[in-house]
């Protein structure tokens, strides 16, 4: 039976194999980041005739006048059993705060003039996406459209992206198309906006391909495709995969906490981390077609969340919106409502989000009683995304249906840190938009080591209260 399965697979290639010296034209344009300031990384796709050979270029002509892309840069290019070559190029020593356009290709084959903005030195805040589950279903399309309001500086996507795995073709090979049809669909995102990715269960296809298709379009700064981190303004981002070995004692295990070791002691810079991956650690919609928590993923890995005070991990898997209490081994650390009057500071465990609500069919199997970990669920289209300082986080869940906030919470780690509630100009949030506030000069005065925490808190809400009336 192998030996036939072998024969059918390279039957398969020679078919495809038909030598075309000819440039294919670009498609599938896509940024991802390095992490590094005045980095960006271009890729996008061609479909060739071969799965053999990649005769496109890897040229980005790019420049800051729409009219005049005077800088060009090559890259490289790879392949797998498929037809798409991924071609991936760097761009480095680009400007902040600025718009740069570009095009892919080369060889009288070139993609259309797509832009991208640089964030500012030194920038008050950033906006960060964050969708799970996401597949090319009109709800899909939907969630994309709607992104592309947000100004979003970077977008998160742990795991279950294409749902292309599966898709068999009737010739032994699985039928990647379905890769091809996402990669399009999201364009109009990813050609503006870096994405980073973590795999998920529907990342791994059926032999011959396994991980092949993840590890070949989607470029990441680490040395392994699984699991890597990096810095993104004032955020430590991990992206770890709950689909390979994570027990203790494993690979991926000691690199986590050797890299969430240097990011706690590398606070001063980074104050903020954050992690993705696909499975949750904690999960209520575990009926019908739900998963629930993946409990032993959180017994092998949660302690590392815990000893170095990871602030927010991120998951898909469920498909739905909940986000929990500040929580360590299913207890609650802290019940704040998490709101602008009364946000998490510093709670001392890590708050988990489910954003797998992204467009692939709903899971309304949620669990009753509602555990107590769990602060907020609902099954509903949308994405989220948060809003990110040196010292606040602000987090979003928006509703596809009419662009509402579902859910909204904040995180503080200065007692006497600004905190930013503008909304973009560009968003139709139905919310009521307020102006920036701060804790006035009042609470400077307090002695921080001498006034006990409840003490402070009621002394900051009373001085918001008052600062309130006074408007």
């Amino acid at each position: 039976m192998k030996w036939i399965k072998l024969i059918s697979i390279f039957t398969f290639i020679a078919l495809f194999s038909t030598v075309n010296s000819e440039a294919a034209e670009p498609e599938q344009v896509h940024l991802s980041t390095t992490g590094i300031p005045g980095e960006m990384i271009v890729q996008w796709g061609t479909e060739e005739d071969t799965m053999v050979s990649c005769p496109s270029d890897n040229i980005v002509e790019y420049g800051t006048d729409n009219d005049n892309l005077n800088l060009s840069e090559n890259g490289n290019s790879n392949m797998y059993l498929w037809t798409t070559c991924t071609h991936t190029t760097q761009l480095q020593n680009l400007n902040p705060n600025t718009t740069y356009y570009y095009r892919v290709g080369g060889e009288g084959e070139w993609s259309s003039v797509y832009s991208f903005k640089t964030i500012k030195e030194n920038p008050d805040k950033i906006i960060i996406g964050a969708i799970a589950d996401h597949g090319t279903s009109s709800n899909a399309q939907e969630t994309t459209s709607n992104m592309e309001n947000e100004n979003l500086d970077l977008v998160i996507h742990p795991g279950d992206i294409s749902y292309a795995n599966g898709a068999g073709s009737g010739n032994g090979v699985g039928d990647q198309s379905v890769w091809d049809e996402y990669q399009n669909q999201i364009e109009s995102l990813t050609s503006e906006c870096p994405h980073m990715y973590a795999p998920g269960n529907h990342e791994e296809d059926a032999e011959p391909y396994g991980f092949d298709a993840y590890e070949s379009r989607f470029f990441n700064p680490g040395q392994n495709s699984f699991w890597y981190s990096f810095d993104f303004e004032f955020i430590h981002f991990v992206s770890i995969s709950s689909e390979h070995d994570y027990e203790p004692g494993s690979t991926q295990h000691t690199w986590l906490r050797n890299d969430l070791e240097d990011a706690n002691n590398n606070r001063e810079k980074y104050p903020w981390i954050v992690i993705f991956a696909h499975r949750p650690m904690y999960s209520s919609n575990g009926d019908g077609d739900g998963h629930g928590s993946e409990i032993e993923f959180r017994e092998a890995m949660e302690g590392l969340l815990f000893d170095y005070q990871v602030d927010l991990a991120i998951w898909g898997h469920d498909h739905h919106y909940e986000r929990t209490y500040p929580v360590f081994e299913e207890n609650v650390y802290s019940n704040n409502s998490g709101n602008l009057d009364d946000p998490f500071y510093k709670p001392g465990a890590t708050i988990h989000i489910v954003a797998g609500m992204a467009g692939r069919s709903t899971y309304d199997g949620l669990e009753e009683p509602q555990p107590l970990w769990s602060a907020y669920r609902e099954v509903s289209y949308g994405y989220t995304f948060f809003e990110a300082t040196k010292t606040t986080i602000n987090y979003k869940f928006i509703r596809n249906s009419d662009l509402s906030v579902g859910d909204e919470f904040w995180i503080t780690n200065t007692i006497g840190s600004e905190i930013h509630t503008e909304i973009p100009d560009n968003t139709n949030h139905s919310i009521n938009d307020t102006q920036e506030k701060t804790i006035i000069e009042q609470i400077k005065e307090l002695n921080y080591i001498g006034t006990p925490l409840t003490v402070i808190i009621m002394a900051t809400t009373a001085i918001f209260s008052l600062k309130l009336r006074k408007k």
